[in-house]
């Protein structure tokens, strides 16, 4: 009884690291109503997540991967909003850039750390948004690497062939990658290709590529195959995820990710709401509409669009 107590807990702790990966893929939510009921029971989650492009020490620190979305704990739905890394955002603080430089700004401003990485994100997403935020989660592109092949890699249905002449690798060259339709199974590296390269379809087919991978995990993480190994899996890896959620708010979603499955999972983009535009330093942005964004991301995180 003990052991499997024990396996349950750690299943539902590998969960957690699946569910809010980039991953590991993402999560975040609507603020209005506030997560905690009156008498302080977590209902609901709203958590910005990400996967950082991290190379050597001292480099920019860009969130390549964001998503928002909202995980309720009592009917076990996670709605989750994707957001292109190139959107043009006020960035408390530090002026208008790119949303995939909130979390760099902050946390070089605090002497690298997390926490004022962290920070930088729950403010940029409040502050245009209007988005309230739980917690973050992200992990490095090492982390979701070591993450997928911890878990013996995953299953994808590639929906087209996939050819990209000029991947970027770590040490700033390129090579060729394809991936052709159909059945795949990537490990580690592959899926990090696969969900990064966007020169053949843009971020649509990336936005695309990693609400794939997510799900693909998800189904992986519930294999109950993979219960013998969580001890050492999560003992390995745990640090390939950093997040400031309490360890109550850890708790909550550890004990209702059992219950999720693939149709309790729900996407969008920002499609139809953005569109590509200039900086005024003549950097190449996604502008978007900030009549309706806010409204429309709102809406789709707390059900009501």
């Amino acid at each position: 009884m003990v052991r499997r107590i024990g396996l349950r807990w750690l299943l539902r702790q590998w969960l957690i690291l699946v569910l809010i990966l980039f991953i590991s893929g993402g999560v975040a939510g609507f603020g209005a109503p506030h997560a905690r009921a009156a008498e302080g029971e977590i209902k609901s989650l709203t958590l910005i997540v990400g996967g950082l492009d991290t190379r050597q020490p001292g480099e920019p620190e860009n969130s390549d991967v964001l998503m928002l979305a909202h995980v309720d704990l009592e009917s076990h739905t996670v709605r989750v909003v994707s957001i292109p890394r190139d959107l043009y955002v006020e960035i408390p603080g530090f002026g208008y850039d790119k949303i995939t430089r909130a979390y760099d700004f902050g946390s070089k401003a605090d002497g690298g750390q997390f926490k004022g990485g962290a920070a930088a994100m729950r403010a940029t997403i409040e502050a245009n948004f209007g988005v309230e935020v739980d917690g973050v989660v992200l992990t490095t592109f090492d982390g979701f690497v070591e993450i997928v092949d911890a878990l013996g890699g995953i299953d994808v249905v590639n929906p087209y062939d996939l050819y990209d002449a000029e991947y970027p690798t770590v040490d700033y060259g390129t090579k060729e990658i394809f991936y052709p339709a159909g059945p795949l199974h990537l490990n580690g590296e592959q899926a990090l290709e696969f969900v990064r390269t966007r020169h053949q379809d843009g971020d649509d087919g990336r936005i695309m590529r990693q609400q794939l991978v997510i799900r693909a995990l998800l189904e992986r993480a519930r294999d109950p195959k993979i219960a013998d190994r969580l001890p050492d899996l999560i003992k390995k890896h745990r640090k390939a995820v950093r997040t400031d959620l309490s360890r109550t708010e850890q708790l909550a979603l550890a004990l209702a990710a059992p219950s999720f499955t693939q149709d309790d999972v729900v996407f969008t983009t920002l499609n139809g709401l953005i569109y590509p535009d200039t900086a005024p330093n003549g950097m190449w942005i996604y502008s978007g509409d900030w009549s309706q964004l806010p409204g429309f991301v709102q809406g789709f995180l707390n059900g009501s669009a």
